[in-house]
């Protein structure tokens, strides 16, 4: 599992510049997967919503358009990122651990998580954190990278381990933070093993959709 302090570090570098790599790195297509994310929970009405892992505040900012009855607070560790989710006009923010968050039980009605589960020092203990924050039939979208099937998987690894590094090492000098990304991708468990993580954290999964040929998935699960 990473390391909390060293992913904390590597995202604090990589601010200044953060959209900018996820567009070029996911040509473009992150917005993409990122409104799907924000219009099926749009669809679902939550009255407050949680977006776990904001970073620069893509999701909630979104959220807060499509929801404007609705409270939308982002939560992020990274200091910087969070100051850009602010200046971007996200009206909420609070800076945490998304391994101890700091509310009480039951206080949302949805949460939301795209791209950062993989990040995680200890994905049960966050996953049964967002658990504790939801109101009982509360709903949780969750946005993540998966094991493509064959023969994707042959031209991602390739892309993830070797193209992506290399580029950014052009780019930005930090070859080896997009190293550690790539990892952090192949190593998340596939949709099987993933259900039954987010069961045996208290979600029943009542909707998936795999996106770029089974390179992202959409998971909606309900407590």
């Amino acid at each position: 599992m990473p390391d909390p302090s060293s992913v904390q570090s590597l995202f604090t570098d990589l601010a200044p510049s953060y959209d900018r790599y996820n567009r070029i790195f996911s040509l473009g297509l992150d917005t993409l997967w990122r409104k799907r994310l924000v219009q099926a929970m749009a669809d679902r009405h939550p009255s407050t919503v949680l977006d776990v892992a904001c970073g620069s505040g893509d999701v909630a900012l979104a959220l807060q358009k499509a929801l404007p009855a609705s409270k939308v607070t982002g939560l992020d560790f990274c200091g910087p990122l969070l100051a850009q989710a602010q200046a971007r006009g996200l009206k909420t923010t609070v800076q945490g651990d998304a391994l101890d968050l700091p509310f009480p039980d039951q206080s949302f009605s949805a949460v939301t998580l795209a791209f950062g589960l993989r990040n995680f020092s200890d994905r049960s203990k966050g996953l049964s954190e967002i658990a504790r924050v939801l109101q009982p039939g509360g709903v949780f979208g969750l946005l993540e990278f998966s094991p493509p099937p064959m023969p994707w998987k042959i031209f991602w690894d390739l892309y993830l381990h070797r193209i992506m590094p290399s580029v950014a090492q052009l780019l930005t000098r930090q070859g080896d933070s997009f190293r550690y990304l790539a990892q952090s991708i192949s190593k998340f468990p596939n949709q099987k093993n993933l259900t039954c993580e987010l069961a045996i954290a208290g979600f029943q999964t009542n909707y998936f959709q795999t996106m770029a040929g089974g390179l992202v998935t959409l998971n909606f699960g309900r407590k």
